[in-house]
């Protein structure tokens, strides 16, 4: 089978810690495989292709050139033991020689802190997936180091982000689509932040991207032409702490309100900035009044409203079964298109509930439950979705509903391309559809529930 994704790393990096069995970098990639794998669909519907029979002594082979030379995608697990070995170098070498398209094809993990300056000239620009972190005495921490444990949620985090661009990646590759940048696509300037807000900058960039949001730098860095980003930018984004930060935060304002750019900027409501040590810019900056201070997904929830064109208001109809609740439910991964059916459902009259995917679990288990407790009608959306998951749904459902006196109707608005599902209760309608509600399913809909 042709590699999907082959991962280069040092294996100085991968040695197991105090006679463990397996080493960090193992324990990673069977994490990240387990976690594209349920993006995707199967495990078998991609190849992942990391060598593990070769110590760090050890030449290229020429079946590594292969795969190397046939994988869509290479995994970078950058780490000073990676940036020291010949041998890696070669692995990004032979990969830019027989890849001369390498847009979206190369993911550099940050295994460990490593200067810009000494990482290879090509990596400079991509994105980078950071698993480490510095603490206020500046000292360097790998994320899940030694093994990762459940407790270690920053981990898990950062690798759930990336093997949702991993997996778009891969099944962009396999439906042999080329990546087109599209030129009107909303695009945001989120200034770079220090180490201490860098994930709050991550959560931001990730929510902003499942709705269609660009953002520039892609990298959490300081190079660059700013004043060229900020060009080529609706909205102008910053997060902010007590951390003055030599100044730089005020400089991105002070360019951002000279280059007349919407300006939205956050803090924590919690923050005390005007305790003494802070300096007297960072004061000023903190209490501007385009700083919102508020939850971070309620600042997402501003930041994207503002940023995405407002659909028009949709013209008054004749109210249809105007006391009908739908619960209008769907993955992560479908949830735009879920949103788009639930305003034509509203448009014709009905009440609509939708889950929640900003915030904790918590949050999101909390609009799940009140959906399926207040609903006349549970309408299960499946386009990207695997199968596993809309699966969970099913049987949560009916277990949910099983509870209540009087039992909604269920239906499955199903895309013909979508995953077969091997389970289906009961009594539930199964709606055939293709990509679109309105010409494909609504009057199926209409039909099933209007009797």
């Amino acid at each position: 089978m042709v590699p999907d994704i082959f991962v280069s790393y040092a294996h100085v990096d991968n040695q197991p810690f105090s006679g463990g069995e397996k080493g960090w970098i193992t324990h990673f990639i069977n994490n990240l495989r387990i976690e594209v794998s349920r993006r995707i669909g199967r495990a078998e519907h991609y190849q992942l292709w990391m060598d593990f029979r070769l110590k760090g002594s050890d030449e290229l082979t020429p079946e590594i050139e292969q795969q190397l030379a046939k994988t869509d995608m290479l995994v970078i697990l950058m780490s000073q033991g990676w940036l020291a070995s010949e041998w890696c170098q070669r692995e990004l070498d032979i990969f830019l020689q027989t890849h001369p398209d390498t847009v979206g094809r190369i993911f550099v993990v940050e295994v460990d802190s490593v200067e810009t300056a000494s990482k290879p000239e090509r990596l400079h620009d991509l994105l980078s997936y950071r698993f480490w972190q510095q603490n206020d005495r500046d000292e360097i921490h790998q994320l899940g180091y030694p093994v990762p444990q459940k407790t270690d949620a920053e981990y898990f985090n950062r690798l759930v982000n990336l093997s949702h661009h991993l997996a778009q990646s891969v099944r962009a590759a396999k439906q042999a689509a080329p990546v087109v940048e599209v030129e009107d696509k909303p695009t945001v300037y989120v200034a770079p932040v220090n180490d201490s807000l860098f994930s709050q900058r991550e959560s931001l960039i990730s929510e902003l991207r499942q709705f269609g949001i660009d953002v520039l730098p892609q990298n959490n860095t300081l190079e660059g032409n700013m004043d060229r980003d900020l060009a080529r930018c609706s909205h102008f984004v910053q997060l902010l702490d007590a951390k003055w930060t030599m100044g730089i935060p005020f400089n991105q304002h002070f360019s951002a309100d000279a280059a007349k750019k919407p300006i939205l900027q956050w803090r924590d409501p919690n923050l005390d900035y005007m305790r003494e040590g802070i300096f007297d810019e960072q004061k000023k900056l903190l209490e501007g009044k385009t700083v919102i201070a508020s939850p971070l997904p309620d600042f997402i929830r501003r930041v994207r409203d503002a940023v995405l064109p407002k659909p028009p208001e949709p013209e008054p109809v004749e109210r249809i079964n105007g006391e009908k609740m739908i619960f209008v439910h769907a993955s992560q991964d479908d949830f735009e298109r879920a949103y788009q059916l639930a305003q034509v459902l509203r448009a014709r009259g009905y009440g609509i509930a939708l889950p929640r995917y900003q915030g904790d679990a918590t949050r999101i288990r909390k609009s799940i439950e009140r959906g399926y407790e207040s609903c006349d009608i549970l309408l299960m959306l499946q386009q990207k979705a695997s199968a596993d998951v809309v699966e969970d749904y099913l049987s949560d459902a009916r277990a949910q509903t099983l509870k209540r006196e009087v039992k909604p109707q269920i239906l499955i608005c199903q895309d013909d391309g979508a995953e077969e599902l091997f389970f289906i209760p009961a009594g539930i309608t199964m709606l055939g559809c293709n990509a679109n509600f309105d010409d494909h399913c609504l009057e199926q809909f209409l039909a099933e529930v209007e009797k």
